[in-house]
């Protein structure tokens, strides 16, 4: 083709583009790519990955070890699943054991008082370096004796005075106490409650799964990682709801034999051969139903204890939205990710709310959970969080900005056009207008080029970035003006983008640009440009 008919060919293009154009991200001849690129975990996840931990002992009760993948089968409501994860949790250095022992201090536990600062040592003796312990009593309340450590010597000193039996029992109480301490720690824990089972404030006649209360405890064992283990101080009458609770922990029931002591130790050695295995869900499926939970082992003779299952999300809707507003964190952050699969006018209001959280984790939890449940009324809220301080949240709105599509335009045209009436760069209106580019939709045209005409120079770089990804030759008419911008980034990136949608038809007004810029960094990028073409 001669120069002059590729001349008349760029003014054709360029007639149709005097309005202005969108874009998005970009500094290369080709599709810029987008700073929000990076996967947002909890946008793009529509599973849930549940961690079991897994307990084979023989008919004597001592630990199997020895086992691999293929000697477990895991099963859901009777159906076989595949475990994603498996592994010996002693070998495991990245799931650190955090044991909790509950003392019942009332009247009935006089006996075992006295054993319990030897039975504590014995238990550290066996754990790794890693692995820490507390130690609490508790009657009609809980109290902490010996705060988490590794250091043997620390019970010999914090538990020479535990103090007299008496009182009543609140088992469930200070099981929950010691949960919410618990889930501030990694890893996973193990609650061991030494008391004659017998709690004064539930009646015996409660059946476990008709109490919303011990629901609750058992939904926030599962969150946590916990098993709780009962272990009684001689062949006491049984208490039902405890024992059911214990069971549905995956934990034990144990008699101490009157040696509190060899009975901590042979506890060690089986938490450091117990076994992890992991399944994927749909917390979308089986809503308001209990998913039960088996594990089978191959061979003969050997006992299999795990948790014996648990409700998904929906049942749980009261538990999650009181969680979304406690002061812990790390809870506030599950709660948010759980309500994403919770498609429920409340689920959605309290995630709004938790858009505003203090914590970074718990507002980009709550990014994902909203897009998840396709929730356009977050829009206006989520193009806000586009100027988050913390960039891991404002990526989490980008993705989930992006999912909502052309119904996210008018609100990022809005941001879009205040960043044009701005003599400082704001960050919301800088990745609205990336953003604009990434969606691709004409309304973005103009708003684009009214920014890349009049923004400040951050905003007048995106904007051209932006043009260029959304692929209409409209917005050269703007981008061979943005040639003569002052601000050298304005230029290179309107040189780039005009090189990224009129392809080799560009080659005459890129050497006229490079004949007139007087950047020696820009001539050299353009020449590359043409180069390229």
């Amino acid at each position: 083709m001669s120069r002059r008919l590729q001349l008349l060919a760029l003014f054709c293009i360029t007639l149709g583009m005097a309005s202005p154009t969108a874009g998005a991200p970009g500094n290369s001849p080709g599709p810029p790519k987008s700073q929000f690129r990076e996967q947002v975990t909890v946008v793009q996840r529509g599973y849930q990955r549940v961690g079991l931990t897994v307990t084979v002992t023989d008919r004597a009760g001592r630990p199997v070890r020895g086992l691999r993948l293929n000697d477990f089968r895991l099963l859901e409501d009777g159906v076989e699943v595949a475990i994603q994860e498996f592994g010996v949790e002693g070998d495991n250095a990245d799931r650190a054991l955090s044991v909790a022992v509950l003392l019942d201090l009332s009247e009935s536990m006089r006996g075992q008082v006295r054993r319990v600062r030897e039975a504590a040592q014995a238990l550290l003796k066996t754990l790794r370096q890693e692995d820490e312990i507390m130690v609490a009593t508790f009657n009609h309340e809980r109290t902490v004796l010996q705060p988490f450590t590794h250091d043997p010597r620390g019970p010999e000193v914090t538990l020479q005075d535990i103090g007299m039996a008496w009182g009543g029992t609140n088992i469930f109480q200070s099981i929950e106490e010691t949960l919410k301490d618990l889930r501030k720690r990694p890893g996973r824990k193990v609650i061991l409650v030494v008391t004659d089972g017998l709690d004064n404030t539930v009646r015996t006649s409660n059946k476990i799964f008709q109490s919303l209360y011990l629901r609750d405890l058992l939904h926030l064992c599962l969150r946590t990682q916990t098993v709780v283990y009962g272990i009684r101080p001689g062949m006491v009458p049984g208490w039902p709801p405890f024992e059911r609770f214990v069971g549905e922990t995956g934990g034990r029931l144990l008699y101490t034999g009157k040696d509190l002591e060899r009975l901590f130790k042979e506890l060690g050695e089986e938490f450091l051969s117990q076994y992890y295995l992991a399944y994927d869900i749909d917390p979308t499926a089986k809503q308001e139903k209990r998913r039960r939970i088996r594990v089978e082992v191959s061979g003969q003779g050997m006992v299999v204890k795990t948790m014996a299952g648990f409700f998904t999300p929906r049942s749980q809707l009261e538990t999650l939205v009181r969680d979304l507003r406690d002061e812990d964190a790390r809870l506030r952050t599950d709660a948010a990710y759980e309500l994403g699969f919770v498609k429920e006018p409340r689920s959605s209001e309290a995630l709004l709310d938790a858009l505003g959280d203090k914590e970074d984790k718990v507002r980009e939890m709550a990014v994902g959970a909203l897009s998840r449940l396709g929730e356009a009324d977050a829009i206006p809220v989520l193009v806000g969080l586009l100027g988050d301080p913390t960039s891991s949240v404002r990526e989490a709105a980008a993705e989930a900005l992006r999912g909502f599509g052309p119904v996210a335009i008018p609100d990022l045209i809005s941001q879009v056009s205040q960043g044009a009436e701005q003599s400082r760069a704001k960050p919301k209106s800088v990745n609205s207008a990336k953003l604009l580019g990434a969606v691709g939709d004409d309304r973005a045209l103009d708003p684009l080029a009214l920014l890349l005409k009049n923004g400040p120079v951050e905003s007048r770089t995106a904007a051209a970035e932006a043009l260029g990804d959304l692929g209409l030759t409209k917005g050269i008419g703007p981008l061979r003006a943005a040639l003569l911008d002052p601000a050298p980034n304005v230029r290179g990136a309107a040189a780039r983008s005009i090189v990224a949608l009129a392809g080799t038809l560009a080659r005459p007004l890129i050497e006229d640009y490079i004949r007139n810029e007087t950047d020696p960094g820009l001539r050299e990028s353009a020449r590359a440009l043409l180069a390229s073409l």
